[in-house]
């Protein structure tokens, strides 16, 4: 009564053999273009705004933006057909908030931010062989997060102004200005995919990534990221 069932594993016994004979131990470097989401940069952003409400100030936001482009750079070892390490630079896309603060004497503030966040990550990686040069694959890792704030701010306060020798007068004033600010901290990630290795030449992969705890509760809020990942690297 078993027998069926053996001869039915047999097959992809033989495959999974084959998979591993054909394999060698190699260095890879790459590079691969990521579809992303900040997920909840704009809710905790919507917060910060929230905060900024005051008996004689009012607070709005007028837009956010949690989702672009990315990509990243990653190098590796890959010793088994099972195993291998890796470490990568990630560019995230930006993350924008528009608000403006406005007091009851007329006096209001805009604000333009802009946040740029990169990523740099070490994880470890495990390797399924299905085919020929085909493998599902899991990674579980983490790393260190940098984030650089850059505001735009322009508006009308008021100025007290001379008009004579004893005589002072307050003004609307147009003002604007920049300002930057830079956090960092360390976070945690993990992914999966599907790579697939040509004549052990070069690898073609598409992953899906996440990583946790980016950004500072101080700084806009924090946030996770999702990214999707093509990437293409070439074996050393």
């Amino acid at each position: 009564m078993n027998r069926p069932h053996f001869l039915l594993a047999v097959p992809l016994l033989t495959t999974c053999v084959q998979a591993q004979a054909d394999f060698y131990s190699h260095k890879y470097g790459g590079i691969a273009y990521s579809d992303m989401q900040l997920q909840d940069f704009c809710s905790g952003a919507a917060e910060f705004v929230q905060s900024l409400n005051l008996p004689q100030q009012t607070a709005s936001s007028s837009g956010c933006g949690e989702r672009g482009d990315g990509w990243k750079i990653y190098g590796g070892w890959r010793w088994t057909p099972h195993l291998a390490v890796e470490a990568s630079y990630h560019q995230l896309a930006s993350a924008e908030l528009d608000f403006r603060i406005d007091a009851d004497n007329g006096e209001y503030l805009q604000f333009e931010d802009e946040i740029e966040t990169q990523l740099i990550n070490a994880f470890v990686i495990g390797h399924w062989p299905l085919a020929e040069g085909l493998s599902l694959f899991g990674k579980l890792g983490g790393g260190a997060w940098n984030s650089e704030l850059s505001e735009r701010q322009t508006g009308e306060l008021f100025f007290v102004y001379q008009i004579g020798e004893e005589a002072f007068e307050e003004r609307l004033t147009e003002v604007s200005g920049k300002a930057t600010e830079v956090h960092n901290g360390f976070h945690w990630g993990y992914g999966f995919g599907l790579s697939y290795r040509y004549r052990n030449s070069w690898t073609l992969r598409a992953e899906w990534e996440s990583f946790s705890e980016v950004g500072s509760e101080d700084f806009r809020g924090g946030f996770d990221v999702e990214a999707a990942s093509l990437g293409w690297s070439m074996h050393f």
